[in-house]
C-alpha cells in the first residue's frame, strides 16, 4: 500500500518540475494593429490633403508609406492567422521542447548545441538540433532557412519569468541531457 502511494507522490513531484510555457498574447496582436491602423490612417489623411502640414507638400510621399505601410500590415495580419492563440506557441520541459510550428516534441537527446547571445538586444535562445534526429523534425525546420535546424526560443517578455530565468531552465535542462 505504501508502495503505491510512493510512487504515486514520485509522479506528482516529477509533474511539479518547472515547465515554461509561452502563449501568444491576443491583447499585445491587437495593441500593435491599431497602433499600425491609426498610423496608416494618418498617412493617408496628409496624403489625400485632409490634414495640412507645417510645410506644403504633394502627398505622393505620403501616398506611397501609406501603401507601404498598409502591405505590412497585411503581413502582420497573416502572419498572426498562423498562430493558434488558444495553444502555448512553444513549451519547454523536462522532456524536451515542443512548438505550435514542429510536428512533435524534439528531446533534449536530440539537441547538439545552445547558443545564448550576450548582446544587449538579442531575444532569442537558439538551440540546433543534431543531423540525426527524427526526419520530420528535421524536414519541419528547414523549411524556416537560414537557421536550418535551428528553434529559436524567445527569453524576453515571458510573462512571468525574467530574462535570465528563462536562460537558466533551457541550460539546466540542456546540461541535465548532457549528463545521462
Amino acid at each position: 500500500m505504501t508502495d503505491g502511494h510512493s510512487s504515486a507522490a514520485d509522479r506528482v513531484s516529477e509533474a511539479t518540475q518547472p515547465i515554461l510555457v509561452l502563449r501568444g498574447s491576443v491583447r499585445y496582436l491587437f495593441m500593435i494593429l491599431g497602433v499600425m491602423a491609426l498610423f496608416f490612417v494618418y498617412l493617408s489623411l496628409i496624403a489625400l490633403g485632409q490634414i495640412e502640414m507645417s510645410r506644403p507638400t504633394s502627398g505622393v510621399g505620403e501616398g506611397l508609406f501609406a501603401i507601404v505601410f498598409l502591405g505590412v500590415i497585411v503581413f502582420v495580419v497573416v502572419g498572426a492567422r498562423k498562430t493558434d492563440f488558444t495553444k502555448p506557441i512553444m513549451v519547454i520541459g523536462p522532456d524536451g521542447i515542443s512548438a505550435q510550428r514542429l510536428p512533435k516534441l524534439i528531446p533534449w537527446s536530440m539537441i547538439k548545441r545552445v547558443d545564448i547571445p550576450e548582446t544587449w538586444r538579442a531575444e532569442f535562445i537558439y538551440l540546433t538540433v543534431r543531423k540525426d534526429a527524427d526526419p520530420e523534425i528535421l524536414e519541419q525546420l528547414r523549411k524556416r532557412p537560414p537557421l536550418e535546424r535551428t528553434v529559436a526560443i524567445p527569453h524576453r517578455w515571458v510573462p512571468g519569468f525574467s530574462s535570465s530565468e528563462v536562460k537558466d531552465i533551457v541550460n539546466r535542462y540542456f546540461e541535465r541531457s548532457r549528463q545521462s
